[in-house]
């Protein structure tokens, strides 16, 4: 059996098909499910795409509406479309699915970060994940603010947000040891590690700005690995494993690390939604192998707080050089 439970949700499968291209159509979702996946977070809700959308509807019609002074109504109404569009996926998908749905949410505000996340739940998200990914270019800003910042949203989120609640993070805080404690004591059901950040690159033919790769490589995990590792054994909140797991063998090393489950995307839109059975199969097959029954009997295994040896979490790198 390699049924487990996250965010108080029962999974079927710990492999979770993260928010994406995936997760954006009741078709992908409902091929998610049949696949295999334990659960599905539905591709974030971008405050900032939707501002960029409605003000190019805005600037395409600017002779109308400034004639007919109904500039405030369009922004309005524009902004609904968008967000009554995700709502209505929420709902359908809540209607035909079995396996849990969850909302994510990326916003600019406060305020439309709880008003996103209060219409979701009321639409019956069976939880809520956090998309929160400030990048700290600001060179006035010491460490210690930006930590702060993340906790105080994190606080007000808990606060207000009345269903099962988790954050994905990226890792680079001033002490993420202590900001994951925090999260734990405000009551978080769960983090999500770690974020993938879109890359920049350059085309120097061009002397353009443009993307790097959109996918995950299979070797992406291991910053994740590290800090469930760390942490997990520490702390009563849930941990979910994210980036590059792309086999049913990472799924593994991040169970033995204490993670309840693992979020997957570039490694099903490389390999097809089959990519989820061949995981599941894995974690089941390497199961039988050493005689466990259930994810419980080998979850957190790994864990630092759980071996003698725990500390090679952290001096993985002395150990490697010596050696």
């Amino acid at each position: 059996m390699i049924d487990t439970e996250y965010l108080g949700l029962k999974l079927k499968s710990p492999v979770i098909v993260s928010s994406g291209p995936l997760t954006q159509n009741l078709v992908s979702l409902k091929k998610c499910e049949d696949a295999g996946a334990g659960a599905v977070v539905l591709k974030s809700i971008f405050e900032e795409q939707i501002d960029s959308d409605v003000n190019a509807e805005l600037d395409a019609n600017k002779e109308y509406l400034d004639s007919t002074g109904s500039e405030g109504f369009f922004l309005s109404s524009s902004r609904d479309y968008y967000i009554d569009r995700y709502m209505k996926l929420l709902t359908e998908a809540k209607k035909e699915l079995s396996i849990p749905v969850i909302a994510s949410v990326s916003a600019k505000s406060m305020a439309s970060w709880i008003d996103y996340a209060e219409r979701f739940v009321a639409c019956g998200a069976d939880a809520i994940e956090l998309n929160y990914y400030p990048i700290s270019s600001d060179k006035k800003v010491p460490g210690s603010d930006v930590d702060r910042r993340a906790l105080e949203f994190a606080k007000i989120a808990r606060e207000r947000i009345k269903a099962p609640l988790s954050i994905k993070i990226g890792y680079k805080y001033s002490s993420l040891a202590s900001l994951l404690a925090s999260f734990d004591e405000i009551g978080l059901e769960g983090v999500v590690l770690f974020n993938r950040f879109f890359r920049p690159d350059i085309d120097i033919e061009k002397l353009e700005f443009t993307s790097g790769a959109p996918t995950s490589s299979s070797d992406e995990y291991g910053e994740a690995l590290r800090w469930i590792g760390l942490m997990s054994g520490e702390l009563d909140m849930d941990f979910c494993g994210n980036t590059g797991i792309h086999s049913g063998e990472s799924v593994v090393k991040m169970l033995l690390a204490g993670a309840k489950a693992v979020e997957v995307c570039s490694a099903i839109i490389k390999d097809g939604f089959s990519a989820i059975g061949r995981m599941n199969a894995y974690v089941e097959e390497w199961m039988a192998h050493h005689g466990y029954s259930s994810l419980k009997d080998f979850v957190g295994l790994l864990a630092q707080e759980n071996r003698k040896d725990g500390y090679n979490w952290e001096r993985t790198q002395f150990l490697k050089t010596i050696s």
